[in-house]
């Protein structure tokens, strides 16, 4: 599904030139849960960023589906985010002025929403716990119920991929495992996640494990 070849990453900070990620070579195939272990600044972040089309690498291809996914116009490169990658982080990026029914329809593609992007949303929040709560605000939610709203927004549109930024990382141990479950239930339905971490219980779930550190993968 996804590959990785000699990607490298590197900004300016400082007057200094920093490297993100260096020569990251790496394959993920469909229907794999990858987690990515990392302390914290080894480029976990940014090499998320770079899968999910939102980072363009210094040099190196990425390629999503055998697309060379930065060879790709901006906007086809949104669309495919949109239709194919779930997208789930750390501090949640929800809105806090709308409801949680309307914090999952900001996944759906597109200007207008129709009613089965509606019932999908009402049902996603049914399926994570989340039904009774559905014209709250994200203010009132716990920060596990918050991160459960923003897998179903990451589910919405039914992807193929979940790309998830330490999505425990803020959470007790009791919801740190709930949100796992359901990242596992979208695997055994044949969906593909990566995962990145400092080490969490998506360790049990992973098929495999990756390990960074200075932005190199380090040899298992």
């Amino acid at each position: 599904m996804i590959r990785c070849d000699e990607v490298t990453k590197k900004f300016r900070k400082n007057g200094s030139e920093v490297t993100s990620l260096d020569r990251f070579s790496a394959e993920v195939v469909e229907g794999e849960f990858v987690a990515v272990h990392g302390p914290s600044g080894s480029g976990k972040t940014t090499l998320l960023l770079t899968l999910g089309g939102m980072q363009r690498p210094s040099a190196g291809t990425v390629q999503f589906g055998g697309r060379n996914l930065y060879a790709l116009s901006p906007a086809d490169r949104a669309r495919l985010r949109s239709s194919e990658i779930g997208f789930v982080f750390q501090m949640f990026h929800l809105v806090p002025y709308l409801d949680l029914l309307g914090n999952v329809l900001l996944a759906a593609p597109g200007k207008k929403l129709g009613q089965a992007q509606r019932q999908r949303a009402a049902a996603l929040l049914d399926e994570l716990g989340l039904a009774k709560r559905a014209t709250h605000r994200p203010g009132e939610l716990s920060a596990g119920e918050r991160q459960r709203l923003a897998v179903a927004r990451a589910l919405l549109n039914r992807p193929k991929l979940i790309l998830a930024d330490e999505p425990t990382g803020n959470l007790d141990p009791e919801n740190a495992a709930e949100v796992i479950r359901h990242l596992a239930e979208f695997h055994r339905a044949g969906g593909t996640v990566v995962l990145v971490t400092h080490g969490s219980a998506a360790d049990t779930q992973a098929d495999r494990i990756l390990r960074l550190e200075q932005g190199r993968l380090l040899a298992n």
